[in-house]
């Protein structure tokens, strides 16, 4: 792996780090406008409002966007650095994931009321201690989310710039064991309710390895958006165009992935429409008006991820503070990372 100190003199990196602290902090203060607006917004889905208690203000919006930007935005880092950097960090990949997902539990645990908790996880069931019980499940929730994020990010580096595209193929693996040992967790081993309820044919295989996808395609198409903002790769139309496509594209595999009738064969209520009503009494939502909905969640998902992403991003394009760039496209390993990484690993 490249040494920073290698490339940057003491005035260059003085000089990256000023540059990426005000864009991070702008990511951070428009997160936080963002959640805020989400919070004070009418007709934002109820289970959205409940994060926030009876009472949302800026400061709870910015703690929110801290821990948001927290949760979203290092496993795309790990994504990268999985298709980028030489082959140790193909072992390193998932204890890396494994350790943000403790980390970004205990951060949630205490930063939400526990209904919220037991909301994503279900209520504990398991004869070990409830803490436990919870972190278990969480992390089996979370990194279904957490591998397909990283995989928006090493997808796109593997089809744009990869010296090694085929390493794209350990993420797939790893991505295949945390789906198992989530589904393991959470739908046989605790039949999380809210999942096996929204999720079609009662948390099916299919279904979830359907929700992975929607995961994956809203976390490329947001790693697709960060570059842009980046200045990483060429190609605003094609990126304006990717998310377009992407509404549409997710939409339907939100549908396919999700129970079409909640509360039974007679039932009428699809999980999307439970999922963005308003309220639990507003529910009737017309194709039109659900679609709709769901266009205004896409767009504060994809905003949120993006934000995640950017300052991952944007940490490359620093390389212009070198005191001899590289000559090699901005996002390309240059000749000196290649020859060390040869000399590290000689598989």
């Amino acid at each position: 792996m490249m040494n920073p100190r290698h490339v940057f003199g003491r005035a260059e990196r003085r000089q990256a780090l000023a540059f990426l602290a005000v864009r991070v902090l702008a990511i951070l203060l428009a997160a936080a406008a963002l959640l805020y607006a989400v919070a004070v917004t009418p007709g934002v889905p109820y289970h959205v409002r409940e994060l926030f208690g009876s009472g949302p203000t800026p400061l709870q919006a910015l703690l929110f966007a801290v821990m948001v930007l927290l949760a979203l935005g290092p496993p795309a880092l790990f994504g990268l650095q999985l298709i980028r950097q030489p082959k140790p960090w193909a072992w390193l990949f998932p204890i890396a994931l494994l350790a943000h997902a403790v980390v970004i539990f205990l951060i949630f645990r205490f930063a939400t009321p526990i209904e919220s908790v037991h909301d994503l996880v279900g209520m504990p069931l398991w004869p070990v201690p409830a803490e436990l019980e919870r972190l278990v499940r969480f992390i089996a929730v979370f990194l279904v989310f957490s591998v397909s994020i990283a995989g928006g990010t090493a997808m796109l580096y593997a089809i744009n710039r990869s010296y090694e595209p085929l390493r794209f193929l350990w993420w797939l693996l790893y991505a295949v064991v945390f789906l198992g040992f989530g589904y393991w967790v959470v739908v046989v081993l605790a039949a999380t309710d809210n999942v096996t309820l929204l999720l079609r044919g009662d948390a099916n295989p299919l279904s979830w390895i359907a929700i992975s996808l929607w995961m994956l395609l809203m976390a490329f198409g947001a790693s697709v958006l960060a570059e842009r903002l980046a200045g990483v790769f060429a190609g605003t139309l094609a990126a304006v165009f990717a998310q377009v496509l992407l509404l549409v594209v997710t939409y339907s595999v939100a549908f396919l992935a999700t129970e079409p009738k909640v509360l039974g064969p007679e039932s009428r209520l699809s999980a999307l429409e439970f999922l963005l009503s308003a309220s639990r009494n507003e529910y009737g939502l017309s194709d039109l008006q659900l679609f709709l909905r769901y266009t205004a969640a896409y767009v504060a998902v994809m905003l949120l991820l993006t934000f995640a992403q950017y300052p991952v991003w944007v940490a490359y394009s620093t390389r212009r503070f070198a005191r001899k760039p590289s000559p090699a496209p901005l996002g390309s390993v240059p000749a000196d990372e290649v020859a060390g990484a040869g000399s590290n690993d000689p598989g």
